[in-house]
């Protein structure tokens, strides 16, 4: 199969060049956005040490998608919807702010997530 020919090699070039700049800022703009999140949940007594130790291990966006995709919902969630931050400021909500840098599943699990925050058996 040829996806492109000589002629209209610049075109697709510049398309996918287009893509990998658009989903750097992306990755920028979700960088700063946890980088405030942290901040946020620090000025009201919350210190997400273990998703800290996560970015530094993995990168945010790494680090949340893991993070959403486990079975059980780590202790931050309740922890901020008990500040009234979660549905701003949690990990699942910064994954549905910033949908193109996650799977359709992975936005799926955050929605979940957020809805059933407070279920015990999910913990």
């Amino acid at each position: 199969m040829h996806l492109c020919s000589f002629e209209n090699s610049g075109s697709y070039l510049s398309f996918f060049i287009g893509i990998r700049v658009e989903v750097a800022l992306s990755e920028d703009a979700l960088k700063r956005w946890v980088d405030e999140s942290v901040q946020v949940s620090m000025q009201h007594g919350y210190n997400p040490s273990y998703f800290n130790e996560m970015i530094a291990r993995y990168g945010a966006r790494r680090a949340m998608a893991r993070l959403v995709s486990t079975g059980k919902i780590q202790s931050g969630l309740p922890r901020l919807k008990l500040l009234g931050l979660a549905s701003e400021w949690s990990i699942e909500a910064g994954i549905l702010k910033f949908p193109d840098l996650f799977t359709k599943e992975e936005q799926a699990m955050a929605k979940f997530r957020l809805e059933h925050a407070d279920d015990p058996l999910l913990r």
